[in-house]
């Protein structure tokens, strides 16, 4: 499994939105979705990045490996992804679906098939890492701030909804909000330890954000500087 499948995220300008659905159609890739965010950087990298708002576009599905180099060479075409602050698009290994996920997948494979499967992707060699930050809707701010502090330059903020409360509530002894705030960040591995360590010290889940921090990582890319 983690070697044939690849979890694919894509973050952009929300200006970007509909060429990056338009990208997205023409796979067949199940599970995915689209939604928005908001992006954090100081004014230096968003510069860099290029990025013209703050909002922003956020993809994720699940795709064979052997589509991704062609899925990156599409998002070139379509978005310039590689230019100067277009977004970033990145995976990380996939190592277990449920049944149902799986025969999804399976499914989508042999109708990818059909077009012509593409080359495999550029190897990243696990030189980044995705930090993935889970706290109490409007504590974003906390995580950010912390994760600059420690030389984190930039990420990007979506919401959610929590499950599992009252579990916590009975085992951890405390109030978990339903609502929550995921922040995603892509650091060069040697930062990672440190920028985790000031989250989770600033956000972590006896603060009030009740916050999670966890790493994934990150074996193919584009747009990264």
């Amino acid at each position: 499994m983690q070697e044939q499948y690849k979890f694919l995220a894509v973050i952009a300008d929300f200006t970007m939105r509909e060429k990056l659905s338009h990208v997205m159609n023409n796979y067949h890739a199940l599970p995915k979705a689209i939604t928005h965010g908001s992006g954090f950087a100081d004014s230096e990298m968003l510069e860099l990045l290029g990025f013209t708002e703050n909002r922003k576009v956020v993809a994720l599905l699940t795709l064979d490996a052997s589509l991704v180099s062609g899925f990156y060479d599409e998002l070139e075409r379509e978005l310039k992804i590689s230019e100067k602050g277009m977004g970033i698009a990145f995976t990380v290994p996939l190592s277990a679906a449920s049944g149902f996920c799986g025969k999804l997948m399976q499914l989508t494979a042999i109708k990818n098939e059909q077009k012509g499967a593409e080359i495999m992707p550029k190897k990243f060699a696990y030189t980044h890492e995705l930090i993935v930050s889970i706290v109490t809707k409007g504590e974003a701010e906390h995580v950010k701030e912390a994760a600059k502090a420690s030389g984190a330059k930039g990420g990007t903020m979506v919401h959610g909804l929590g499950l599992g409360g009252e579990e916590a509530a009975r085992f951890l002894g405390i109030s978990i909000q339903e609502e929550k705030d995921i922040v995603l960040i892509v650091v060069h591995k040697e930062e990672r330890d440190e920028v985790m360590k000031a989250i989770v010290s600033a956000c972590g889940i006896e603060s009030e954000a009740r916050g999670i921090c966890f790493s994934l990582p990150v074996d193919s890319a584009v747009g990264l500087r």
